[in-house]
């Protein structure tokens, strides 16, 4: 049976925990389903008295050996959850920027997270166009978006399971 391969995209800020908090909570949440984790922090420890990340506690991931393994996940990922909330802190977030613009030359299913607050570049959109054209569900909460994909995850195997079937028999 194939299981779909789940990417965690999103900010990561030295000293903001909620970045890597919300990928913990979506682990432990899909921890039971039918699926495959990827995320960017796999293998990095981050050490906030000397502010310096580690790679398997040995060596310091430079910035190809990053771009290289987010994108690997990226161009592996069936489904991918985007955390844009760091773009209301006013942070670039060019990193989830640069995944979410190459995730969209695959047709995989993208789910988005953004603050309620988050408006698009003028009055005419309620968010971004490329969010709104690319993304399959918009949510304004990580948790949400996680039990969604969660809830969700066999529509993307090759034997996808149906709620009844007894009952169409």
């Amino acid at each position: 049976m194939y299981y779909p391969k789940v990417y965690l995209a999103g900010s990561i800020r030295d000293g903001v925990l909620e970045d890597i908090a919300w990928r913990e909570r979506a682990i432990t949440a899909l921890e039971y389903s039918p699926c495959t984790i990827l995320s960017p922090l796999a293998g990095k420890n981050y050490d906030p008295e000397t502010k310096k990340w580690t790679l398997y506690g040995k060596h310091t991931p430079d910035s190809k050996y990053i771009v290289h393994a987010d994108y690997w996940c990226v161009d592996r990922a069936d489904i991918i959850l985007f955390d844009f909330r760091s773009l209301a802190d006013k942070y670039p977030s060019i990193g989830t920027l640069s995944e979410w613009g190459r995730s969209t030359s695959r047709s995989i299913l993208r789910l988005a997270t953004v603050s309620p607050n988050q408006t698009g570049a003028n009055a005419m959109f309620g968010l971004h166009p490329f969010l709104n054209e690319h993304a399959a569900k918009v949510f304004n909460n990580v948790d949400e978006m996680v039990d969604f994909a969660r809830a969700n995850i066999n529509a993307v195997t090759h034997r996808p399971r149906f709620a009844d079937r007894e009952s169409m028999a």
